[in-house]
């Protein structure tokens, strides 16, 4: 019975293997439609591709669709693993590394010490480097700011202003929205509690 099943194993992976070799495009699909399937097959069609340009950057896109899953479910230790294994199959992909500091700042986000909130800062301010145009680090730097202190308003509500200035899916716009507005009656409260 395991013989068979053995059996049935390799020859769906020798299946799999020829489909995908005539055609590289079908690699990228399946990155797509299932980044999972292809995680798990990484191994087998590895074996046979190493140097296959188009598998390797259909894994690195796997893995940062994984991780991307991961970082909205704020699993970040996972998150960072899938970040860092897309890495090395295409060490030139800018959402990998974009992740990776993400991520790294989320961690030492949860771990809540004040020098691991700076470092955090520092990843989120790179991170914002590699993509000027999204708003998603400079909301993290404000919600960074608003652990280390949550009466530090002029910092925190800049880099809420930045974030709001970029792009932000609508999700994370609304929270940024919120928390703006937020800590601007605060400090408003605040400044009319000391006239």
């Amino acid at each position: 019975m395991r013989v068979k099943l053995k059996i049935k194993i390799l020859l769906s992976i020798i299946l799999v293997l020829t489909v995908f070799s005539c055609s590289g495009n079908s690699f990228n699909k399946l990155s797509v439609e299932n980044p999972e399937k292809l995680i798990q097959m990484q191994d087998s069609l590895l074996n046979n591709n190493v140097n296959n340009s188009k598998l390797l950057n259909a894994l690195a896109n796997s893995h940062n669709t994984i991780a991307k899953k991961y970082l909205k479910e704020n699993q970040f230790v996972f998150a960072l693993n899938h970040f860092k294994e897309s890495s090395k199959f295409n060490e030139n992909n800018l959402y990998s590394k974009y992740g990776v500091l993400i991520s790294e700042g989320q961690i030492l986000i949860q771990k809540g010490n004040k020098n691991g909130i700076w470092d955090a800062i520092e990843k989120y301010s790179k991170a914002a480097t590699l993509y000027p145009n999204e708003g998603e680090p400079y909301y993290l730097i404000g919600v960074a700011y608003t652990k280390l202190s949550d009466k530090d308003f002029d910092l925190i509500l800049e880099s809420f202003e930045k974030a709001l200035s970029l792009n932000l899916d609508d999700d994370l716009k609304l929270k940024v929205d919120k928390r703006y507005n937020r800590v601007k009656s605060r400090k408003k409260n605040l400044d009319n509690f000391w006239k």
